[in-house]
């Protein structure tokens, strides 16, 4: 041991003999014992070695002063504070965070240890060193051993410090084996208390993982009890039994029975590990997670990994992914005890153990269950669409069966005989009169067939059962709604948009679509516009087009059917976060879906309008031209003509044809248009014919049924249409006054406000040009409309 020999001759009142920076530097290094007597040897060393940050430093060294207690503010610390420091066991254990006794502090620590630091020094063997003299019990002898290597650490000397070191890590070795041995003997004994003694004695020589290891060794690695850690021998066949109920003995359903039981095993083996860990461990020591996460990383992973490919044998893997989450996540941690070891987040922690577990599962399970629903779907529709175009083929050869030699009959006229037929209530001669007929005559009954079944393009119990089937894959991926994961948890519910996306498309276009396409198809029959139409084509178009509205009634109710799925499943369960934003692509698409039906709506409403404004079209060119210009010798006719009659009952058949068989809305668009186009037919009609003041009152009276039936018939939007047929009126007038009172007739058609805005001058002008007696007029009415006539013109 180093010593600080004294020297008469030394100043020790000089401050230059030894300088402050090299005293405190000096001191720094120092035992206790040199350290004091270091204090005598001149000023600056007594200052460095008083120097509160000298023993601050030590404290440190020993890792004590950074964990010390604040010292109490309203009261100095007396010495009875520290008393335990005389206690060689006791004197770490409190230590105050104050300069003022810092030096204190660590004097009485070297006063408590030093005598035993210095004996383990000595060359005696272990047995007889003063430690195991003073100290008898196993708990006070780790206390001192683990004091003692705190205490070396302000022995600067490096010799000493090593030697005492590796004496105790060697005696703490020997020490820990022989408490390991009777933790192990009082553990296979059950005698928990002592076990736990001993669990103490170990956990205070900080040596945690040594007894993790021996834990689970002891509770998991070498037990043989229960069925979840002998996995080579388990049997799945017990999990997936016959379904009574199938009379062919073929499908197998989940034996709930054994899943429950397996449940209650396993909540068995974690409750009776809890248990015995809540006896022997403190809060300290995390060995009930880490059991648990031995328990559900290794056995549990495994066990589910043998039962889900056990379930794909019988067909069961779709069922038993989500229903096996179910019953681990939900029935099993319910079954658990509480845990004083992990506390309060005890069933938490399980939860995010078994996701992460699950993680794998749950990414397969659910690309596979969603190929299922599409697979499924897509099976499903094609075996309706295959039904559909069989009973079209089997109703085309029962037809054909009776086709006389060919002829070459128009088909467009022979569809007409043919549908009046199929539309009469059963008459035999009717029927007899069928049974021969030509090959055009058989294509028109296979088409007047098609479209009597219309109703039967769309299948509302196909939509359901689709529905029902994404309604089976959401509640399934709902189980999951609930993972740790956050980033498998937004693939879960993004999946499950997926699935409802999908039912948008299969329903739009895959069903909707080509019902309508083929709907307008057998519509686009009556279409003037159609390749098929001809002139001679003057059938009644009011069954295809009531049968096609049917047809968007049911389309409807299939909307209806989504908005409903889409509200109970998508919205109430809260798959859907952002409800009305353009970024939830399931609300996107169900208003694509509903504007396809729209679309459809829009393009059957033209097709039918086009169809019927066709037929009046049709009623005007086969007018007489004479209606308006009578001859001389024509007896008077002060009503309406045959024609605007013919043309009137027409609109009298048709108009109100969608009223209780389409939404009010439609109704009303669909009459708007009639009412709007049929206004233009009667104008184009007056443009071409010659009308004399003979002839104005018919034309008059024509005008007067038009507005008459227009005014009964247009419930809605009347000021949007009466105007028309007002103005209509007005150029009525034209005609009735007399040639010899052109200046009357000039001043008529001058003055557009009596048009109501309706028509234009030059519109005007070809109304009065259609006067029988215009070229006599004409002259005298321009002069009244311009200031002169074009006769006044000549050429300079």
């Amino acid at each position: 041991m180093a010593q600080v020999i004294w020297n008469a001759d030394i100043d020790v009142y000089n401050p230059q003999v030894i300088p402050s920076p090299i005293a405190r530097n000096v001191a720094k290094y120092l035992s206790i014992p040199d350290l004091l007597s270091f204090s005598k040897v001149s000023r600056n060393a007594y200052k460095a070695a008083n120097d509160p940050l000298t023993w601050i430093a030590r404290l440190k060294a020993m890792e004590l002063w950074d964990s010390a207690e604040i010292p109490p503010k309203d009261r100095p610390l007396k010495s009875s504070d520290f008393h335990n420091l005389d206690n060689p066991l006791l004197c770490l254990d409190k230590i105050y965070r104050t300069s003022k006794g810092a030096k204190i502090q660590v004097l009485k620590i070297h006063k408590s240890l030093s005598p035993y630091y210095n004996d383990i020094q000595l060359n005696k063997p272990y047995d007889r060193l003063r430690i195991f003299k003073d100290f008898q019990s196993p708990e006070d002898q780790a206390k001192i051993l683990s004091n003692l290597l705190v205490y070396s650490n302000i022995d600067f000397n490096d010799d000493s410090r090593t030697l005492v070191q590796e004496k105790i890590t060697a005696l703490f070795e020997i020490f820990e084996n022989a408490l390991l041995r009777e933790l192990e003997i009082h553990f296979d004994l059950q005698d928990y208390e002592k076990t736990r003694r001993f669990m103490n004695i170990l956990i205070d020589l900080k040596n945690q993982q040594t007894l993790i290891d021996f834990f689970l060794q002891k509770s998991i690695f070498d037990n043989e009890e229960s069925e979840i850690f002998n996995l080579e021998s388990f049997d799945t066949t017990k999990y997936f039994i016959l379904d009574p109920e199938d009379f062919h003995q073929t499908r197998h359903i989940i034996n709930e029975e054994a899943f429950t039981g397996l449940t209650q095993e396993l909540a068995h083996v974690f409750n009776e590990q809890s248990h015995i860990i809540d006896l022997i461990f403190p809060q300290t020591v995390p060995m009930m997670y880490k059991v648990s996460e031995e328990l559900v990383s290794n056995q549990l992973a495994e066990l589910l990994l043998i039962l889900i490919e056990g379930s794909k044998k019988p067909g069961l893997y779709l069922t038993l992914v989500p229903y096996l989450y179910e019953k681990i996540t939900i029935d099993f941690l319910k079954l658990l005890n509480p845990s004083e070891n992990i506390g309060p987040n005890y069933n938490h922690l399980l939860k995010e153990l078994i996701d992460m577990s699950f993680e794998s599962f749950v990414v397969d399970y659910t690309r596979e269950e969603i190929q299922y629903f599409k697979n499924t779907t897509n099976d499903k529709l094609l075996d309706w669409k295959r039904e559909i175009t069989k009973r079209e083929a089997e109703t085309t050869m029962n037809i054909l069966k009776h086709v006389k030699a060919e002829t070459k009959s128009d088909f467009l006229t022979s569809f007409k005989k043919v549908f009046t037929i199929s539309n009469s209530s059963g008459s035999k001669e009717a029927e007899s009169e069928q049974q021969n007929y030509s090959e055009i005559q058989a294509k028109a009954k296979i088409l007047s067939e098609n479209i009597k079944s219309l109703t039967k393009i769309f299948s509302p119990e196909l939509i359901l059962e689709t529905l029902n089937d994404a309604k089976t894959s959401l509640h399934k991926l709902l189980k999951f709604r609930d993972f740790s994961i956050a980033s498998l948890k937004n693939d879960i519910f993004a999946s499950m948009q997926d699935i409802f996306i999908n039912v948008m498309d299969t329903i739009g276009n895959e069903h909707l679509k080509p019902g309508f396409n083929k709907g307008l198809e057998y519509l686009q029959t009556y279409n003037p516009s159609s390749k098929t139409y001809s002139e001679s084509h003057n059938e009644s178009f009011v069954e295809p087009l009531v049968l096609f509205f049917e047809l968007i009634n049911m389309a409807d109710l299939i909307i209806q059917m989504v908005d409903i799925f889409y509200k109970e499943e998508m919205i109430k369960k809260n798959i859907v976060k952002r409800e009305n934003s353009i970024l939830n692509p399931s609300l996107q698409n169900k208003k694509k879906l509903e504007g396809l039906v729209d679309k459809y709506v829009a393009d059957g409403l033209n097709v039918g309008v086009e169809v019927l404004v066709n037929e009046i079209d049709n009623v005007f060119k086969n007018n007489h031209t004479n209606d308006y210009n009578p001859s001389a010798d024509t007896p008077p006719n002060f009503g309406p003509t045959e024609t605007a009659h013919k043309a009137v009952q027409i609109l009298e058949e048709n108009i109100d044809l969608l009223v209780d068989s389409a939404d009010s809305s439609i109704v009303e668009v669909f009459q708007q248009e009639i009412a709007e186009r049929f206004f233009q037919v009667i104008v184009k009609n007056l443009k071409k014919s010659t009308i004399s003041v003979a002839g104005a009152t018919n034309l008059i009276s024509d005008i007067n049924l038009y507005y008459d039936f227009i005014i009964a018939h247009i419930r809605s939007n009347k000021r949007l249409i009466v105007p028309l047929y007002q103005a209509l009126k007005k150029v009525g007038n034209i005609y009735l006054i007399g040639g010899d009172d052109a200046k009357a007739i000039g001043k008529l058609v001058s003055d557009l406000s009596k048009f109501n805005g309706i028509f234009g001058q030059e519109e005007i002008y070809e109304f009065v040009q259609r006067r029988q007696d215009w070229p006599i007029i004409k002259r005298h009415v321009e002069k009244v409309m311009y200031g002169f006539g074009l006769g006044d013109c000549s050429i300079v």
